[in-house]
């Protein structure tokens, strides 16, 4: 059944303006080549789709007070490891609701797939989309799917420019946290701001440790079935990324120095967007 926001009346296809992902899963298709015997590749299958049943379980869950009051008209299409995700609105206070709810969408979907031994990488924009059960089409998603590829590089969904304008301009109008956005994003050592998604963890001030320890194991077993030197970086920044988010909550309660991942070039750039002083600079 086609979205209502992406149709007409006559069910007839509309290109709309919306908040716009595509996300992908790393590492997907080396996963394939090593499952030569059929069994292995069974248990892949098994593992992916557990994975993802289990990750929009927690989406719909964590978020079923949004999924209750917003207006309908949001769609999420998958298609082999990616996901497309589309919310079309009209006005800027239509925008920010959405773009609140598709960076929430994306960093549960994110948490949940990484504790699930599948870490996540893609891009967030505003553009124009059309998503229906028939047509995927919106120079919105081609940015994305060209940011996926060439700069998302590492596990992490970055804001493409139009959003992380969007993004800004919320943060500098509205004094105090209703924005939703200031622990929620993040700016990256080389500039491009990204999904917090470590933040799905923490609820009403609260630190869920036992999803910050399984994220842990999982970056430590994805790392120990690397052996290409192109990809042990990717893993690498996402230690850096997890060490940062325990050392942003040290003083929560139930925090533990076991949560940490023991690494020597400890050293990392990463801010909140929230802490950060001038919004308008880019990449």
């Amino acid at each position: 059944m086609n979205t209502p926001g992406f149709v007409d009346a006559s069910g007839h296809p509309l290109l709309r303006s919306s908040i716009v992902g595509f996300l992908d899963l790393m590492g997907f298709s080396q996963a394939i080549q090593s499952a030569v015997v059929p069994a292995e590749a069974q248990r892949l299958v098994d593992r992916i789709v557990g994975a993802l049943n289990d990750a929009r379980e927690y989406v719909r869950r964590s978020l079923a007070g949004d999924f209750a009051t917003l207006p309908g008209g949001w769609a999420v299409k998958f298609f082999s490891d990616n996901l497309v995700v589309g919310y079309p609105f009209e006005g800027p206070d239509a925008a920010m609701m959405a773009a609140r709810f598709i960076i929430a969408c994306s960093q549960r979907y994110q948490l949940r797939m990484a504790v699930n031994g599948f870490f996540v990488r893609g891009a967030l924009t505003e553009g124009p989309l059309c998503l229906t059960d028939d047509i995927i089409f919106g120079s919105g998603l081609l940015e994305c799917y060209h940011l996926e590829s060439r700069t998302s590089i590492v596990p992490r969904v970055i804001l493409a420019e139009p959003l992380r304008r969007l993004v800004a301009g919320a943060m500098e109008r509205t004094e105090g946290p209703p924005h939703g956005f200031g622990t929620s994003v993040c700016r990256d050592i080389d500039g491009w701001w990204f999904v917090n998604y470590l933040e799905a963890a923490r609820e009403e001030g609260r630190v869920d440790w036992s999803l910050i320890a399984a994220h842990k194991q999982a970056i430590l077993d994805s790392l120990a079935g690397v052996k290409r030197h192109d990809v042990l970086p990717k893993y690498g920044w996402a230690c850096r990324y997890h060490n940062m988010f325990c050392h942003w909550h040290r003083d929560a309660a139930g925090y533990s120095d076991q949560y940490r991942i023991e690494r020597a070039d400890e050293s990392s750039v990463i801010d909140r967007i929230g802490e950060v002083a001038d919004l308008r600079e880019t990449v």
